[in-house]
C-alpha cells in the first residue's frame, strides 16, 4: 500500500475513542511507509465518486472506515479498477469483515491488512430505476441484492439513527415488528440459472448472495464464483415468512411440507435474477429493492453477476502482526 486513502463515514466516527482509533490506525500505516490521507464521506452517496476521483489522482488502496454500507459506497468507485480496497469494521452489521475472518476491533484489523495480498473477487450488479428518477442505474454489490420484507428492514432507519442507537438489536427488533406491520407480498421472479436453462416463479421474498455467511445465516455464496446463490420464499403470509427465515437461520431445512403446510427457502444457482411486480396486483407498500443493505429503489429490478472486478484486501486467517501490543 504505497498511497492510501482512508475513507471515513462521519456518522459512525463520532466519538473520541473513534477518532483515536482512526488516528492509531493512520500511523500504523505510516509506520510500515504507506502514504496515508483521511477523507470523510460527504454524503450517503457521494463516496463513490470520491473514490473515482482518487483513483484518478493515484491513489492505489482504499481503507473503509465504516460498516458494510460505506464500502458498498466506496466500491462504486473502485471496482474495475487496479487499486486495492480493504474493510476496517466501524459498522453494525460488518459482514464483509465477518466473511473475511477479521475481528470486529478496528485496530486489530488493521495489523492484519498490513500483511494482506489482493485476491480479485467476482461482484453482482443490481440494475433499476432509483425513486424518483426515470433513467435506469446501476450499483455493484458484494454481500447481497434484493426484494421483498427483508429490504424494508434495511429501510427502517435511513438516516442511521435506529442503527447507531440499537446496534444490531434494532435489527432484530425492527424485524419481528415488520412481521407483524409490514405486508407480505407476492412478486414474480425470473431465474437464469448458471447452465442457461430459465424458470418464472412467484414470490414473497427473494435475495441473492454471494458471501458464505450473513450474521447467523450461512447461505452458500461464494464471492470468487460467476453465479449467485438465490434464496426466495413462495408466497405466504406472516407466518409463512417468519417460519422459512426461522429455518433459514436456525436449521438450515428446505425443499416442501413444513409444519401446518408453512414453506421453507427455496435455493437454486444462478446468473440473473429479474424481480417485478405481479400482473393486476395493487400494492399496499412499495416493492422495495436494496443492495448490501442500502435501499436503492422500488418495483423492478435486474439482478446479476458483473463484468467487473474488486481487489479486496483478504487477510490471513488469524494473522495480525504485533497484536500482541494491542
Amino acid at each position: 500500500m504505497r498511497r492510501v486513502m482512508m475513507f471515513l463515514n462521519p456518522l459512525l466516527i463520532h466519538s473520541e475513542q473513534r477518532r483515536a482509533q482512526v488516528e492509531q490506525i493512520a500511523e500504523l500505516l505510516s509506520g510500515y511507509g504507506s502514504d496515508v490521507h483521511l477523507q470523510e464521506t460527504l454524503s450517503a452517496h457521494s463516496a463513490g465518486q470520491q473514490a473515482r476521483e482518487a483513483v484518478a489522482a493515484g491513489f492505489d488502496a482504499f481503507l473503509v472506515c465504516g460498516g458494510d454500507g460505506t464500502v458498498f459506497q466506496v466500491m462504486q468507485g473502485v471496482a474495475g479498477s487496479e487499486a486495492t480496497l480493504g474493510v476496517l469494521p466501524f459498522g453494525t452489521g460488518n459482514v464483509i469483515a465477518q466473511n473475511l475472518k477479521m475481528p470486529r476491533n478496528p485496530l486489530r484489523a488493521a495489523r492484519m491488512l498490513i500483511g494482506a495480498k489482493p485476491r480479485e473477487v467476482s461482484l453482482g450488479e443490481v440494475m433499476l430505476n432509483p425513486v424518483g428518477h426515470k433513467r435506469m442505474r446501476s450499483w455493484y454489490f458484494f454481500i447481497a441484492a434484493g426484494m421483498g420484507v427483508h429490504a424494508a428492514l434495511m429501510n427502517l432507519a435511513p438516516t442511521g439513527q435506529g442503527k447507531r442507537r440499537g446496534g444490531r438489536l434494532a435489527y432484530f427488533v425492527g424485524g419481528a415488528r415488520l412481521l407483524v406491520e409490514h405486508p407480505v407480498q407476492a412478486f414474480q421472479i425470473d431465474l437464469r440459472r448458471s447452465d442457461g436453462t430459465t424458470e418464472t416463479v412467484e414470490a414473497c421474498e427473494a435475495i441473492a448472495v454471494h458471501v458464505a455467511e450473513i450474521n447467523r445465516w450461512r447461505s452458500g455464496g461464494d464471492p470468487f464464483a460467476s453465479w449467485l446463490r438465490v434464496a426466495w420464499v413462495p408466497p405466504t403470509g406472516r407466518l409463512g415468512l417468519g417460519h422459512a427465515s426461522f429455518h433459514a437461520l436456525a436449521t438450515g431445512k428446505t425443499g416442501t411440507g413444513g409444519w401446518g403446510g408453512l414453506p421453507f427457502a427455496q435455493y437454486v444457482t444462478v446468473e440473473r435474477m429479474i424481480c417485478r411486480p405481479l400482473n393486476g396486483n395493487r400494492y399496499a407498500q412499495p416493492l422495495l429493492v436494496e443492495a448490501d443493505g442500502e435501499v436503492l429503489g422500488a418495483s423492478y429490478t435486474v439482478i446479476a453477476m458483473s463484468d467487473r472486478k474488486l481487489k479486496l484486501l483478504w487477510p490471513e486467517a488469524g494473522h495480525a502482526r504485533n497484536s500482541s501490543h494491542l
